[in-house]
């Protein structure tokens, strides 16, 4: 099975990754770490979540706005992931197109919430910072992914009251018989040849 979780900057995406890691024996995968650091590093970029957004325009300019699903899919090496960091439909229907076990749960939390949570990643003032989102939006079409989540949660509240909301999303997941048979399906093992060709 493999969750994506989006939402804008700070709704509690990775807050959410850790949960499915420590109680659910998830592996975490993200957009950022996995894929957009080499880019960062290898271009002698700050890797800054504000670079990277920006390095992510460029990208998808150049090999459209899936590429950087079809750059990080392949790193998926375990039964159960979940994948942060989702911008663009293209990179929700590439996974899509890879696996009938995929689901996308949407993060939101009010604008001066999510300002409250930033770190020394983020841009620092407020007009950066929802700047940054509504980038996001215009350049790369993160309404429509919003609107192809499959759960929503609002975020808002505790931790444990947002565990209680996954655990909620899980437990309908597994007992709706959503999820069936174990590991990859055909079409992620036929990629997977495809690309050790």
């Amino acid at each position: 099975m493999i969750i994506g979780l989006t939402g804008p900057a700070r709704s509690g995406k990775d807050t959410v990754a850790q949960y499915l890691v420590s109680d659910y024996g998830f592996k975490h995968f993200d957009f950022y770490r996995d894929v957009f650091l080499d880019e960062l590093k290898k271009k002698k970029m700050q890797p800054t979540k504000d670079n990277a957004s920006k390095l992510g325009d460029e990208l998808r300019a150049k090999g459209g706005r899936g590429v950087m699903a079809q750059l990080l899919f392949p790193k998926i090496d375990v039964e159960d992931a979940v994948v942060t960091g989702f911008r663009s439909p293209e990179e929700i229907e590439f996974f899509r197109s890879k696996t009938t076990k995929f689901f996308l749960i949407m993060l939101e939390a009010p604008a001066d919430t999510r300002y409250g949570r930033r770190n020394e990643s983020d841009p620092q003032s407020k007009d950066d910072f929802l700047g940054r989102d509504e980038r996001d939006l215009q350049n790369k079409g993160m309404e429509a992914v919003f609107l192809m989540a499959d759960f929503v949660i609002q975020n808002d509240v505790g931790v444990e009251e947002l565990n209680s909301h996954i655990d909620e999303i899980m437990e309908e997941i597994i007992s709706e018989g959503k999820v069936e048979g174990d590991g990859k399906d055909a079409e992620e093992e036929e990629y997977e040849e495809e690309e050790d060709e």
